[in-house]
């Protein structure tokens, strides 16, 4: 007979809240609640319910004051920094959402939460299979043939399950090993204190050879020759360490607690509490992993809105019935539309069908069923009818150079109304807007596509459009909306099917170039560092920079695994060893090789032969666009390498490219923005306006500035719309603390204006909630609202940054669109669009017609909006970019 294993999951509560915490960044609610922990948290338990399947689920948790462990050591995790408040405040709310899927809770006092799991690991019974969901690795001694342990890698979806086996293969001990291997090394992160002058390596070589610590301790103190004097010595000299040290990190297994399997049964979980708790914390993504029982019905005011909950979807296959649908579509007020590919390729597929929602019904109109005339017809209502969808960007890549007269993206809509957030898909907007959660479908036909599900979602899409219409119009983002967002679509769907070619031989020799400087800086930095090592590994650089070369780490941040390698960390290390300048620049080289120079050939288009990059409309909360596959933000600007990378990029045969870069453009809209006089005076006189601000800092004549006063200059210029402080420009600037404060003091009495508008913008966000650019796109800052100061640093920063950059985004779209006009009319066989990085547009113009067309697309960009400056762009010509930049 088959006995069939229960399975019990623990959660380690406490370390789970903490691996959230430090993993995902501040997530506040409107409201200004912090809530990124319980989003980890709840993210983490639905991984575990749909991935480990348990039949029995516990939580356990620690409980505030102090344990058995202290009493035996007072300096127990005496080292630990006390943990943000902004974590604390969130540990009520894990309960509470714990508590809302019906699991029990376990918390001793006196002992600490792997204690609590240790005993109800060893309480269950042997047709009991145990799981142990944790980030932290000392639950691995509780490893044995029916305990496993469920770790976070990474983040908080990277996963992997810990069986003796895996325990083995990294640490290269048994699980019974784990706590003598920790009472022998330590453990920073408790302040176990271990046998001094023993670490890693050292711990694990004494285990393997006498098999525990009790048989270490005996052979050193006994003489035993197989062990060196020097290590024998430590031995001896630690034995009291070691034994305190083995009691303190071995979890106990004998809590007093009353535990029964069957209290742990998997009940029933009322999937509507959930979602109301997620709906409460604003978590619409993680609504959409929920039981369709979750969401089973929509209120009747939802239903009203929503006619698609039973209407029927028609696929229409007669010519004489596509002919009365496209009647019935013109007399309609709004039309929805979806034209699904025929083919994976977004640039080169056609259309298989197209989906239609008129007055709340969906139509399925196969292109195959229609004559030519008809599918004009079809795309025709593009620029003559009220076409309502979702990414409707989509639908310029379908077709052929069409213009959208009256658009309505809800997805661009709802990322105006909510610019924080990325989650801006059909099925979260649809979730978070309708209530509902639509059937995913069979995802049969042609290249997945399941058509029936495609027309329901666009009638729900189709619906949201009067509510959606009426906010952005409350809000005062409809002028936006319609004005630069929608227009903008049809311009990004032509630039991206256009695409720009690359140079692969310039990209190989690169390459080639690239990698024989990174194996020379690889061998400067074994060398400094006395052996050869993984530079990626953040492990091996840590034991390498922190254990053998005693870098200082009193600045260093500490993580869960020990001292931090990161970027930022290694910054503050920058002028204490020549290591640190070449693993930072070694860095550099390899993410470079391997995101852009090894990576773009393998991107460019069979068909096409160049590279379609995808603009983002919906990400950046500033309005700024980004782009991906490649993301051309992140090429270095003023570094030599991203220079050469540019150089990749090429102009097509008998065309060459131009660049249109605005100059200081969000310097001069601060200028007008503050009504700075000074400032406003520098720029209408055209100087140099870092000269020109050195001058005033100092009081001297801009004939008197020199170089290094000018550096400072444009580091505060630059650095005070991002909010830098004193500490920032000391770090930029190469000056103390006290000087860059000084001079930010002086910067501000000189620019009097500058200094009004950051309080002034503080002060409206505050009372407001929110900050606004020139043309009304807003940003909403909860953080304001935080308990935490760096959270209400941060918030203040996105305050003064975000009118200034919101509004030079929505300048360089109002340019787009102006000159993708001029090149439709004027131009067409001449002058294409192909990129927008940063402040700068990209084009690709024929070499006869060059000189004529370049100082036309300037003179579009710089008199696109008027401001209380005068607004420059630089033109540049060129074979590619590089050349031309």
């Amino acid at each position: 007979m088959t006995v069939i294993k229960n399975k019990l999951v623990i959660i380690d509560g406490n370390a789970i809240i903490h691996r959230a915490y430090h993993a995902l960044p501040p997530l506040t609610t409107k409201e200004g609640t912090i809530v990124n922990a319980v989003y980890g948290f709840a993210s983490i338990l639905l991984k575990v319910l749909q991935e480990l399947k348990p039949t029995h689920l516990v939580a356990t948790f620690d409980l505030a004051g102090s344990t058995f462990r202290d009493d035996v050591y007072k300096e127990y995790k005496a080292t630990r920094v006390k943990a943000d408040q902004e974590l604390y405040d969130q540990i009520p709310l894990v309960h509470e959402l714990v508590r809302a899927f019906d699991i029990p809770i376990f918390e001793v006092p006196s002992f600490e939460a792997d204690d609590v799991i240790g005993t109800l690991a060893k309480k269950t019974n042997d047709t009991t299979d145990v799981i142990i969901v944790t980030g932290d690795m000392d639950a691995l001694q509780l490893v044995d043939e029916k305990t496993s342990v469920f770790t976070l890698k990474k983040g908080i979806t990277d996963t992997l399950t810990y069986t003796a086996k895996e325990v083995k293969d990294r640490y290269g001990l048994t699980p019974e090993q784990i706590v003598d291997y920790k009472a022998l090394k330590g453990d920073p992160s408790d302040n176990i204190p271990g046998v001094k002058g023993i670490g890693e390596k050292g711990a694990t070589e004494l285990l393997q050879m006498f098999g525990s610590l009790k048989k270490v301790l005996d052979a050193a103190t006994g003489g035993d020759e197989r062990i060196a004097v020097g290590m024998r010595k430590k031995l001896c000299d630690g034995v009291n360490d070691a034994r305190m040290s083995e009691t303190l990190a071995r979890i106990r297994t004998d809590v007093p607690l009353q535990f029964s399997l069957r209290d742990a049964a998997m009940a029933t979980t009322d999937w509507k509490k959930v979602a109301a708790m997620f709906a409460r914390f604003e978590f619409t993504s993680l609504i959409k992993r929920l039981p369709r029982e979750a969401l089973p019905g929509m209120s009747e005011e939802k239903t009203k809105k929503w006619k698609g909950a039973k209407t029927a979807v028609t696929v229409v296959r007669t010519k004489s019935d596509i002919d009365a649908l496209l009647r019935r579509a013109h007399t309609a007020p709004v039309i929805g539309m979806q034209l699904l590919p025929d083919g994976a390729d977004r640039i080169t597929a056609g259309i298989s069908a197209a989906i239609l929602c008129v007055d709340h019904d969906g139509f399925i109109v196969p292109f195959d069923r229609c004559d030519k005339t008809q599918k004009d017809a079809i795309i025709n209502l593009l620029q003559t009818d009220t076409i309502v969808g979702h990414d409707v960007k989509q639908l310029f890549l379908r077709t052929a150079d069409v213009a959208g007269a009256k658009l309505f993206d809800v997805m661009v809509a709802s990322y105006l109304l909510d610019p924080g957030s990325r989650a801006h898909d059909a099925a979260t907007v649809i979730v978070k807007r309708l209530g509902i959660q639509l059937d995913a479908g069979q995802r049969e036909g042609l290249f997945g596509a399941d058509y029936e599900h495609a027309a329901r979602e666009l009638i729900a899409i189709t619906s949201l459009y009067p509510d959606l219409k009426n906010e952005l119009e409350k809000t005062g983002v409809l002028a936006l909306f319609l004005d630069i967002e929608m227009p903008l679509v049809p311009v990004l769907a032509r630039m991206e099917k256009h695409g720009v070619k690359i140079d692969t031989k310039a990209l190989a020799s690169l390459s080639k170039k690239l990698a024989e400087r990174i194996e020379k800086i690889t061998k400067r930095i074994h060398t400094l560092a006395g052996e050869s090592f993984n530079i990626a590994s953040s492990t091996q650089l840590r034991e390498i920079l922190y254990t053998k070369l005693k870098l200082p780490t009193f600045s260093v941040k500490k993580g869960k695994t020990g001292l931090s390698t990161a970027a930022m960390e290694l910054e503050k290390l920058h002028t204490l060893h020549p290591i640190i300048p070449l693993i930072e620049e070694y860095r550099e080289l390899a993410k470079l090789q391997n995101t852009y120079v090894d990576a773009l050939p393998a991107l460019i288009n069979k068909t096409t032969g160049r590279i379609h990059t995808t603009f983002n409309q919906t990400v950046a909360a500033t309005g700024r666009l980004s782009s991906s596959d490649p993301n051309l933000q992140n090429i270095p600007m003023r570094t030599e390498l991203g220079h050469e990378i540019r150089h990749a990029f090429i102009a097509e045969k008998g065309t060459i490219l131009v660049t249109c870069d605005y100059s200081q453009i969000e310097l001069r809209i601060a200028a007008h923005l503050a009504h700075d006089e000074k400032m406003i005076a520098a720029f209408a006189a055209g100087q140099d306006i870092h000269a020109a601000t050195a001058a005033a800092i100092h009081h001297v004549p801009v004939s008197e500035v020199t170089k290094e006063m000018r550096h400072v200059a444009k580091t505060i210029n630059f650095g005070i719309l991002f909010g830098m402080g004193a500490f920032g420009m000391a770090a930029r600037t190469g000056l103390s603390q006290y000087e860059a404060k000084e001079f930010i003091d002086r910067y501000f009495a000189a620019f009097t204006g500058i200094k009004r508008y950051m309080d002034d913008t503080i002060a409206f966000a505050k009372k407001h909630g929110f900050v606004e650019t020139l043309f009304g796109r807003r940003r909403y800052i909860p953080e304001l609202k935080a308990s935490n100061l760096q959270l209400r640093n941060a918030g203040e920063r996105m305050a003064i940054n975000h009118p200034v950059q919101g509004t030079e985004a929505d300048i360089i779209k109002k340019a787009m669109i102006e000159i993708d006009e001029k090149i439709r009319r004027e131009w067409p066989d001449d002058a294409k669009m192909l990129l927008q990085v940063h402040d700068e547009l990209v084009f690709e113009v024929t070499e006869k017609r060059a000189k004529e067309i370049a100082p036309r697309l300037q003179e579009i960009m710089q008199d696109v909006v008027r401001l209380d400056v005068p607004i420059d762009v630089s033109v540049g010509i060129g074979k590619n970019w590089g050349e031309a930049k």
